[in-house]
């Protein structure tokens, strides 16, 4: 059926305009998805609207490569320089551009060193012979040794630092990042008042952190971040105070770093499936999907030559933050490969087989796993968020 316009008489610029779209329809000249896939580019800039800054270049990778907002905050300065030194501040952390690299600010040492945060110190009590009084020690004093006869799954001492670790404190700053995220200990755990909700919790500091422990958190074996990049930005008289957008950047979306989708080649969906995740082996593609409509799609890295991703429809039968893996592999010296703190990890098959984000390496289109569909972390982060346990998934070529 032809279509029909109505309303205003038409004027020069409309028949030229249509003039042109005859042209196009005549000649078949339209952009293919291919084209538009070649000229896409991901944005350098995004605003936030949460806390009302923009967020580029280095530091916009960084942030999205580490879990972004989860881990860092969003940003609440625009990009500074302190010292002769980028740097930007966020909610919980200060990134900071040094040389090629961006590196987290020791706002753990910068906290504790100007006791920004303290309360009237309560150290911690360290008790010797049961005829001996406690001796009160400051937490912050270095151990010249461990306080335990060993070094059990529950305790571990850093000598670099002369601190200790230990239960939940412990699991969080393991499964989180570690040394490489908040830095080491800087004290041991004591009781202080939280700046943030105004009572006293068990607390420790780290190079680039503060922990505290909630105990009627579920989540995160209960420990809760401190927002220090708030505190140190506020601290020192930055302005945090929003500002306007710009009409050329865009409100960050995760979907803006994807290219548009080239020739799907999707299976069919499922049936009953309401989300439901595409991954197609044969162009390393995932295409996730809320009934028809596709809400992310990107490439992946899925199991190499000998480590092949099975094939098949499952379902998402396990979450975690982050996972340590391993298995065998005749190709390292050990024969088996070990990838420590892997993270968003979403286990669909039995064997160890999951979707998860990849900080190694940033070959996705081409496979290069033990068998598991490798994501960008900032992709996965999404994906993680998104698909609840139970997300059927298609694995196809």
């Amino acid at each position: 059926m032809a279509a029909v316009l109505v309303g205003k008489p038409w004027g020069s610029a409309t028949l030229r305009l249509l003039a042109l779209l005859a042209v196009v329809l005549a000649t078949g000249w339209l952009p293919t998805p291919q084209a538009a896939a070649a000229e896409w580019q991901p944005p350098t800039t995004v605003y936030i609207p949460q806390t009302g800054h923009n967020l580029s270049g280095e530091f916009l990778t960084y942030w999205r490569d580490n879990s972004g907002a989860t881990f860092l905050g969003n940003p609440i300065t625009e990009e500074l320089t302190e010292g002769g030194v980028p740097v930007q501040y966020f909610e919980r952390a200060r990134l900071e551009l040094r040389g090629d690299d961006v590196v987290l600010g020791m706002l753990g040492n910068e906290i504790a060193k100007t006791n920004a945060l303290r309360s009237p110190q309560q150290p911690r009590l360290v008790r010797g012979d049961e005829a001996d009084e406690p001796v009160r020690v400051d937490p912050f004093a270095r151990l010249p040794f461990a306080l335990f006869n060993a070094d059990p799954d529950d305790h571990r001492f850093f000598p670099e630092s002369g601190h200790t670790l230990q239960y939940s404190f412990k699991l969080a700053w393991e499964k989180n990042g570690g040394q490489a995220r908040y830095g080491l200990p800087i004290s041991e755990e004591f009781s202080e008042i939280s700046p943030i909700y105004g009572k006293a919790y068990t607390t420790q500091y780290f190079e680039r952190a503060r922990f505290e422990y909630h105990p009627g958190m579920v989540n995160n074996y209960s420990v809760v971040l401190t927002p220090l990049g708030t505190t140190v930005a506020q601290a020192r008289g930055l302005d945090t105070a929003k500002v306007a957008k710009s009409p050329d950047v865009s409100n960050y979306d995760e979907a803006l770093f994807s290219p548009p989708p080239v020739a799907p080649g999707v299976a069919s969906r499922p049936a009953g499936a309401n989300k439901w995740i595409d991954v197609n082996l044969s162009r390393q593609y995932l295409v996730a999907f809320e009934g028809n409509q596709v809400i992310w799609s990107g490439a992946v890295s899925s199991g190499r030559a000998g480590h092949e991703t099975p094939t098949g429809t499952y379902s998402i039968f396990s979450k975690l933050v982050s996972d340590d893996m391993r298995g065998p592999d005749p190709d390292q010296p050990n024969g088996e490969y070990f990838q420590p703190d892997v993270p968003w990890v979403m286990y669909f098959a039995g064997g160890g087989y999951a979707i998860h984000g990849v900080y190694w390496h940033n070959n996705f289109g081409t496979p290069m796993s033990h068998g598991c569909v490798g994501l960008p972390v900032g992709s996965a982060n999404f994906i993680y968020n998104w698909a609840p346990i139970g997300t059927t998934i298609v694995i196809h070529y």
